[in-house]
């Protein structure tokens, strides 16, 4: 009974780490390599702007359609 308990309970805590929160406007401040994902009005209908921390002053901004942030990371 333990073992099928610690699986449910994993596979739930797994499932909530997938999700990506989307965030209304790009944060000041962002660690190199961490990714967010902001909706912003900059990228076209059904897409939203991935941001990728580089280095202290620089970040890397695509488009990518909402399947695909959801899924990655």
């Amino acid at each position: 009974m333990r073992t099928i308990v610690l699986c449910v309970g994993f596979l739930s805590f797994a499932g909530s780490a997938a999700a990506q929160t989307i965030l209304s406007r790009e944060p000041h401040t962002l660690n190199p390599f961490a990714v967010v994902y902001v909706q912003g009005g900059n990228c076209s209908v059904g897409k939203v702007m991935k941001v990728t921390g580089m280095d202290r002053r620089q970040r890397k901004r695509t488009c990518v359609t909402l399947d695909t942030a959801s899924v990655a990371h």
